[in-house]
């Protein structure tokens, strides 16, 4: 539980990375490059192709930013050559950027998450102060600049509240292993292990972060750049968020569903009717009713991941859940 009691003006951008899978040339373009796809075990996550499924959700993401988030600066989205059709390019706070402008032109083109998010910090004109989110991540509550970064300017750092299971991850798959090793690496090199995972939501960042970061170990991070693909050694973002609190004095904060609970008669309150008060909230996509969960823990902020497991008619009951909770057209669309 906490109470702000300061309050930030400087100004705080937001960055989307977007593609458009079902693209027909992208499609062509990434198959052209991707490996082999095994016929037998376990397939690695970026060759299926739920990790690149376009269900409109940009669209429901930057309606909840003119609902909840009207102190957004601009509004970067990074793209690979793409523009989604129904977006107001005209619009004072949009700007597409291209794979181009950010990442090594001897490393392009490229597929991987990892690789990109690496060099968002190039954004040309990027503030100092910035959030960084995917498609499939919304603002379900009235936010502020406050909810991100605190007086000082330093980044308000959300994670799991469970402590991470570092020897488990350590032979998991390509996800936990890289977050094991950048936990490692920031012990390694700063002195202190940040031993959570990542609430998988919009996170803040200081771009003089990314650019210590990176100057930092500049092999590895160039390296990840040039990967097509996720590979286990990559270097991965949380590794700023995981610096800003090590070094930069940043504010470790553990998403559980009391965050937003500033008093004991409120606290009393949701613990009487299982009403709560979370900072963000991951709703899983094969959960039967969306309504119920978003309502039992009312996120600041909330994520819809679609994976490999996504059927078809939870994409459709996402976006008709998407539609109940955003219904007006936002003045970024056509």
């Amino acid at each position: 539980m906490s109470q702000k009691r300061y309050s930030v003006d400087f100004p705080v951008d937001l960055v989307y990375t977007w593609v458009d899978g079902n693209d027909p040339v992208w499609r062509e373009k990434r198959n052209q490059y991707m490996p082999e796809r095994p016929t037998t075990g376990h397939v690695p996550n970026h060759m299926n192709d739920a990790r690149w499924r376009e269900n409109n959700e940009l669209v429901y993401s930057l309606r909840s930013v003119e609902m909840y988030a009207p102190w957004v600066n601009r509004i970067y989205i990074v793209t690979d050559g793409q523009c989604p059709a129904w977006l107001n390019t005209a619009h004072p706070k949009i700007r597409i950027v291209d794979h181009r402008e950010i990442l090594p032109a001897d490393a392009l083109p490229v597929f991987s998450s990892h690789a990109i998010e690496s060099c968002i910090y190039r954004i040309p004109g990027l503030s100092e102060h910035f959030v960084y989110g995917n498609d499939d991540t919304f603002f379900g509550a009235p936010t502020t600049r406050e909810d991100f970064f605190s007086a000082d300017g330093t980044p308000i750092v959300r994670v799991k509240g469970a402590r991470f299971k570092r020897e488990k991850a350590r032979n998991g798959g390509n996800y936990y292993r890289v977050l094991y090793r950048m936990q490692s690496l920031v012990e390694e090199r700063w002195g202190r292990l940040v031993c959570h995972e990542p609430h998988h939501n919009f996170d803040a960042y200081r771009k003089s972060d990314f650019e210590k970061c990176v100057a930092s170990l500049p092999e590895e991070w160039d390296a990840t750049a040039h990967n097509r693909f996720r590979t286990n050694e990559d270097m991965q973002r949380c590794y700023v968020s995981y610096y800003a609190v090590a070094v930069e004095g940043a504010t470790l904060r553990k998403v559980n569903r009391y965050n937003r609970i500033n008093n004991p008669i409120s606290l009393v309150k949701a613990l009487v009717t299982g009403r709560y008060a979370a900072d963000s909230r991951w709703i899983k996509l094969h959960l039967k009713d969306y309504n119920k969960d978003f309502n039992k823990y009312n996120p600041l902020m909330f994520c819809m991941n679609d994976n490999a497991s996504t059927s078809d008619d939870d994409c459709r009951r996402m976006v008709e859940f998407l539609d109940s909770k955003f219904p007006n057209k936002s003045s970024f669309e056509l």
